[in-house]
């Protein structure tokens, strides 16, 4: 299961979620060096004791882009994926409280979903790190049309959440998976592009697939449904194995895979995702923003609800205008972010921040559903600019070699945040209006990227500082 982006995380919801020059780093720098920073956002973290020793390839190599139809048939899988996703999510909660009659058998069937993804992060990128993308992908889409199809002739409590598992695991190794494989799809110069595309259809997916569910489970209850996901992947599973990838580690697109140092320990070795963002101050710095924003933006999707029903007084189809408004606003985002150019990518996601968490904070100061319906458009315009921006920059900063373990971190830690946002909204939702939670959450998310911004000024004067001098 790879659900999507940014709001990667709650799937049940509208969420908030988470590149230049040719410049290369020294071969060899001294262990407290820090990386190259914005000026350069193609320039590579230096290599530092105990990090995987990397060939960096060459611009051939970086342009080098598959068949024209691959990424056609990439975005046509990812429609695919995450309509099988929205679909899933929704025939899981349905099943799991049928069986059980209880609210914690649904949101544990959540968490079921949603744990792995963050707690198997490292494993999860090594494994991609050290294999072809194309016989991972295929396997774990095929492992989730077994436990789909398994799920069809189960019922208990016990046996819906312990499957469950099962699509977080394969969901952490196909959310960083389908990432490192953007590269090989359209060449490094198109990767902003085909971000783009690719998330606008991650969208138009999970819009369809709760819809889907929805008809499904009318017309034959959620075995119908969940028959159906088997269906969706098992197709999905066969697109990916004719994808047209080339052998080896995605990030390394055909070359041979670089050996780790030697003697470094299996640890750091899982480590060098968290070593490249701590060691590149860029990375590290709009990873940490999109995941504080992650956090708040995600408490707005639990308050929403009773936003929507107990202060507006719009009821159940209120709540819906609002996810539909947040949806086509992200969906407008995707394909706007495929446009920006490779300098401006990390201003892109700060400044995508900002505004989505101005859309949010301004909604819960609306006094009408339209109004909030217009500044969760607004929002979710701004979320879809800065999800693509994101994931290009770190296509286009992360060393080839390490790519798999630094997009797995990423999956992992905005999946963490969300969880950790949801669980604060259910605390503050008790004593605070509705209203004053969306405050809070569209503040954080202001607060996030402005700090931010001031961060990556100062590192963009430092580095300037640091050129002149030499």
């Amino acid at each position: 299961m790879s659900v999507p982006q940014v709001a990667d995380a709650a799937a049940s919801s509208v969420e908030l979620s988470p590149q230049a020059p040719d410049a290369q780093a020294p071969a060899t720098q001294a262990p407290d060096a820090q990386a190259p920073d914005a000026e350069a956002p193609d320039a590579q973290a230096p290599d530092a004791p105990g990090r995987p020793a990397m060939r960096q390839p060459s611009p051939r190599d970086q342009d080098r882009a598959a068949p024209r139809y691959a990424l056609s048939l990439a975005v046509v899988l990812q429609i695919l994926i995450s309509a099988g996703d929205g679909l899933a999510m929704v025939a899981l909660a349905s099943r799991v409280y049928q069986t059980s009659h209880a609210s914690w058998a649904v949101a544990a069937v959540f968490l079921a979903v949603t744990v792995p993804i963050t707690a198997l992060a490292p494993a999860a990128g090594m494994l991609l790190d050290r294999l072809s993308p194309r016989p991972v992908l295929v396997a774990a889409a095929a492992a989730e049309t077994a436990v789909a199809l398994l799920l069809t002739r189960l019922t208990g409590t016990g046996a819906i959440l312990g499957l469950s598992l099962g699509f977080g695991v394969c969901a952490a190794l196909l959310q960083p998976g389908l990432s490192t494989i953007v590269p090989q799809l359209a060449g490094r110069a198109g990767v902003t592009r085909a971000n783009g595309y690719l998330q606008a259809a991650t969208w138009g997916g999970f819009t369809v697939g709760p819809l889907l569910a929805g008809v499904l489970t009318a017309a034959g209850g959620t075995g119908l449904a969940l028959g159906a996901v088997a269906a969706v992947y098992s197709l999905g599973a066969i697109g990916l194995r004719l994808l047209p990838l080339a052998a080896g580690p995605a990030g390394l697109a055909g070359e041979a895979a670089s050996a780790d140092t030697p003697g470094e320990s299996v640890g750091r070795q899982l480590s060098a995702g968290l070593r490249f963002l701590r060691a590149d101050r860029t990375a590290g710095l709009l990873v940490l923003v999109v995941a504080v924003m992650v956090a708040f933006g995600n408490m707005a999707s639990v308050a929403e609800v009773a936003f929507a029903e107990g202060v507006l007084k719009a009821g159940a189809s209120g709540y819906s205008v609002l996810v539909a408004a947040w949806t086509a606003g992200m969906l407008g985002g995707t394909l706007m972010g495929g446009l920006v150019r490779r300098r401006h990518l990390a201003l892109a996601t700060l400044a995508g921040t900002v505004i989505a968490g101005t859309g949010v904070a301004l909604a819960g100061g609306a006094v009408t559903l339209w109004q909030a319906a217009a500044a969760y458009g607004i929002g979710g315009l701004a979320n879809g600019v800065e999800v693509v921006a994101t994931r290009s920059f770190l296509n286009h900063r992360v060393p080839g070699a390490i790519s798999g373990r630094v997009f797995a971190l990423y999956s992992g830690v905005l999946f963490g945040a969300a969880s950790v946002g949801m669980a604060a909204a259910g605390g503050l939702l008790a004593p605070l209006n509705p209203r004053v939670v969306l405050v809070i959450a569209g503040a954080g998310g202001i607060v996030a990227g402005t700090l931010g911004w001031a961060r990556y000024a100062r590192l963009r004067r430092a580095d300037a500082s640091a050129r002149d001098v030499v």
